[in-house]
């Protein structure tokens, strides 16, 4: 009986794809088990290891699964096939730690591979011997066998077992194994064989000349070659050419599986639940090949089950009896059925009436602009909402006439003239065109119409029906949709070269510093490195600026009143802007705080404000920003895509000559610019945009052109929480202890290790994580603290700091990168005290040492 009480979520790790026959077939198994108890959750995640293999995409699936399910907790894994074993032996305890595991398809099980884990399961100790034996009984002339599998783990396996049990049955049998063929080489190497072959089929699913073939597949290839009998032990390949044999049946397995992982879900320990060394397997065979190949049916076993065998002619007659006697019956139904509705067809036809008043509700109710045509191209009808749309006092307005005759409606009538005749020319209907019209409000609103022909009784074309559907919303959700994906891809594209960009900056940087400390600052040569180091921190800005609108940095964000980061902006905009521009400020009340970057909001304003003062300059005008509280409901949260709740309004709107309409999409674009070339670089509205959204608010623009043009940012509000105060960053000081300093790229492996021992540090250098961990292991002195780039060949600088942690965990490590995802990657490790992001000088570099060496991390 179900137990309503018992709860759980299982995670089903598969081998292989969806649509490959053997773990399909487990996973029907594993859902009898399990489906009768309705709080169990089954998760399904499918690795395709029969497409790729294991050791390339296992890295990948741990990535994916480390972020997938970081916030899952699952109360058991189940594991499909030897693939999937392999996968969780080696990541499991970090993937999935303390949750037990159950295997199932295992094959060649060793009991040494579990132990010590958390994990029982189901080993496919499936029956080759009996198989074999039977198939050397049934054809005593042939002693030559040969498998056909692949080289995956699975296959590989699977083999070794086939050729464990050989030996048992009999030692003249000659064995060959095919795994590496194509389709014609196959084919010549089946009908090359002799008369004293047979085969032996396992499961596999390879790609083979750009295809990917599964063994079924290749078996019916192989029974077309071939007159051999041919045995497999695996249910799911009967009926695709194989003689039969010993059949292991995959939703027996999975069932087996699930009544184990059941067992763990009523907490019975794992290491007290045995592990299952077979399931129950039935002789099975196919009947067209036994009659193919003339094996008489007396030599199988007496419990084999055939498959395809002829129904007894005692059965075919009782089924055609039962045939004749219901279709009598049904016959007699629609007999009386025939008569009953003779009696109410007069009934109907009286009702027809009704019916065509009803049509003419329904059509006037539904939410469509619907018009319709004769073959001549007058109207025939129109329904309310196209009357109402368009201002007409009734739909009859439009019946008899030509678009030419409703002057009120041309544009929209012009434009779908065409259609109207193309439709009726060539009797194909025309779906899915936009227009944009004005509705009789003045409103500018984007219709959908649709054009079908119009059939009569005899399926000749009659004339054209057309329906309009409002999608304006729709159709501005569409824009904020492929703003958003181009901004992504941009902002991939822009931190990809802000990470290269970095790595040069930090080395003009620090040999730029070197090099002050050989050269008298008073000098030409002195003054020509100071300019050197401006134009590389003004690049450094640069980098920050592109990285802004790709994916700005949370680092600086603390609860702020944005009303004071907008008088500071404002008062300093004040005593720049000149007098023929008014500056107006409207705060609202009970602004709240927000979670923020005081100087990228600062920045927002700026940037905005500087854009309205390069429209107003010439003429003047007036500018005005404001802030206020504003709840966004369902309504306004579908309009602005963001989620519900309060936020506060930040509006900046001047009355310039506004933005013309076919630039509306492209402003927050990188680069695009409507200044002159010394004026503007284009980044000024994108670094908008990338602060904006990565405050978790969104961005509105609405332009009239030459009375108003009002940007607003809408930012949630965080009530409740305080100002925090973020640290600065100090003068390079001197120091003293031990460091190695890892790093790949030659120029910062020749000028970062100087300016340490400038600092006073002893440092050693290292150009991978290989050779660091060969310097520590061979040094005799300690080592006080580690430096090391993230992006390295071989490993990684988190993967590097993982290994320190677990063979030298008191050793601290700092993690340089140009990339701030970098910063969410080393938390997990509590051994890395400090990240700097590129580019750095000697000043941060300087003070991040000091903090850890003192105790200050």
């Amino acid at each position: 009986m179900p137990q309503p009480s018992l709860k759980g979520n299982i995670l089903y790790l598969n081998s292989y794809h969806d649509g490959y026959s053997w773990s399909d077939s487990i996973l029907q198994g594993l859902r009898t088990s399990l489906d009768p108890y309705r709080n169990v959750a089954l998760q399904v995640e499918y690795m395709d290891f029969k497409k790729y293999e294991l050791d390339f995409v296992s890295p990948m699936l741990r990535d994916l699964y480390k972020g997938k399910f970081k916030d899952r907790n699952f109360d058991a894994v189940i594991l499909s096939d030897n693939n999937a074993v392999d996968f969780y032996l080696s990541y499991g305890e970090e993937l999935f730690p303390d949750v037990p595991a159950v295997f199932c398809g295992l094959n060649d099980y060793d009991p040494a591979l579990i132990q010590g884990r958390n994990m029982t399961g189901i080993a496919e100790n499936f029956d080759v011997v009996f198989t074999l034996s039977l198939a050397l009984q049934i054809n005593p002339k042939r002693n030559h066998m040969v498998i056909i599998g692949d080289e995956s783990t699975t296959g590989v396996a699977i083999r070794n077992q086939i050729l464990a049990g050989v030996p048992e049955l009999n030692k003249k049998l000659s064995v060959e194994y095919w795994s590496d063929f194509t389709m014609q080489e196959l084919r010549k190497k089946v009908q090359r064989q002799s008369e004293e072959t047979f085969y032996f089929f396992i499961p596999f699913y390879k790609e083979i000349q750009g295809r990917f073939y599964s063994a079924k597949d290749v078996l019916e290839i192989v029974a077309d070659e071939t007159s051999a009998p041919i045995y497999s032990s695996w249910e799911f390949l009967l009926g695709h050419g194989i003689v039969g044999g010993r059949m292991l049946s995959g939703e027996r397995t999975g069932e087996a599986a699930g009544k184990l992982a059941l067992k763990v879900l009523t907490g019975v320990p794992v290491r007290e639940i045995p592990v299952v060394q077979s399931v129950p397997t039935e002789y099975m065979f196919d009947f067209k090949e036994l009659k193919r190949l003339h094996i008489d049916e007396k030599l199988l076993p007496s419990d084999s089950i055939i498959i395809n065998a002829p129904k007894a002619f005692y059965e075919i007659d009782r089924g055609v009896f039962w045939t004749i006697i219901v279709g009598f019956l049904l016959l007699m139904l629609i007999t009386l059925f025939l008569v009953r509705n003779v009696a109410r067809r007069r009934v109907a036809e009286m009702e027809m009436g009704n019916q065509l008043s009803f049509q003419e509700i329904l059509m006037d109710t539904i939410p469509l602009l619907v018009t319709w045509k004769d073959r001549n191209q007058f109207y025939l009808g129109a329904n309310k909402n196209f009357a109402n749309f368009f201002g007409l006092s009734s739909p009859s307005q439009v019946i008899g006439r030509k678009d030419s005759a409703l002057p009120g409606l041309r544009g929209f009538l012009e434009w779908g003239e065409p259609l109207d005749k193309k439709v009726f020319e060539t009797e194909i209907p025309i779906r899915r065109q936009r227009c944009t019209v004005k509705s009789a409000s003045g409103e500018v609103r984007i219709l959908e119409v649709n054009k079908v022909p119009l059939l009569d009784e005899k399926g000749k074309i009659m004339g054209t029906l057309s329906t309009g559907e409002d999608v304006t919303k729709e159709a501005n959700l569409e824009k904020q949709l492929l703003q958003s994906q181009k901004m992504e891809a941009i902002g991939t594209l822009a931190g990809g070269i802000a990470h290269d960009f970095n790595n040069i900056l930090t080395s003009i940087i620090n040999s730029t510093e070197l090099a002050q400390l050989d050269v008298d600052s008073s000098t030409p040569a002195g003054q020509d490195l100071q300019r050197v180091l401006k134009a590389a921190m003004r690049g450094s800005e640069l980098v920050k600026k592109i990285l802004t609108f790709s994916r700005p940095s949370q680092e600086g964000f603390q609860y702020i009143h944005v009303e004071e980061v907008v008088r500071d902006a404002v008062g300093l905009l004040k005593a720049s802007l000149p007098r023929n521009i008014t500056v107006l400020t409207r705060f609202g009340e009970g602004l709240g705080p927000c979670l923020a970057d005081p100087t990228q909001i600062h920045q927002v304003v700026m940037n905005l404000c500087t854009n309205a003062f390069h429209v107003l300059r010439e003429n003047g005008g007036r500018l005005v920003i404001s802030l206020e509280v504003e709840n966004i409901d369902v309504e306004k949260s579908e309009l602005h895509n963001l989620p519900l709740g309060r936020y506060i309004a930040l509006t900046v709107a001047d009355n310039g000559p506004g933005i013309r309409p076919e630039i509306v999409d492209k402003i927050f674009d990188p680069f695009f610019t409507t200044k002159g070339k010394a004026e503007g670089t284009g980044l000024g509205l994108a670094v908008v945009m990338g602060i904006v959204k990565n405050h978790k608010g969104g961005i509105e623009v609405v332009s009239t052109p030459g009375l108003r043009t009002a940007f607003t940012i809408r930012l949630p509000v965080a009530l409740g929480q305080e100002q925090e105060q973020v640290k600065s960053v100090g003068p390079a000081l001197p120091g003293h202890g031990r460091i190695l300093f890892v790093e790949d790229d030659e120029d910062q492996l020749a000028t970062i290790p100087r300016v340490l021992s400038q600092l006073g540090y002893e440092v050693d250098s290292a150009k991978d994580a290989l050779t660091a961990e060969q310097i520590l292991e061979q040094s005799t002195e300690a080592y006080d603290l580690v430096i090391t780039d993230y992006d390295m060949p071989g490993m990684n600088g988190v993967q590097f700091a993982k290994e320190l942690l677990r063979h030298r965990p008191e050793l601290p490590v700092i993690l340089v990168s140009g990339r701030e995802r970098v910063v969410g990657a080393a938390k997990a490790l509590e051994n890395i005290s400090r990240v700097i992001i590129k580019p750095y000088d000697r000043n941060l570099l300087s003070q991040a040492i000091r903090d850890i060496l003192h105790g200050n991390a």
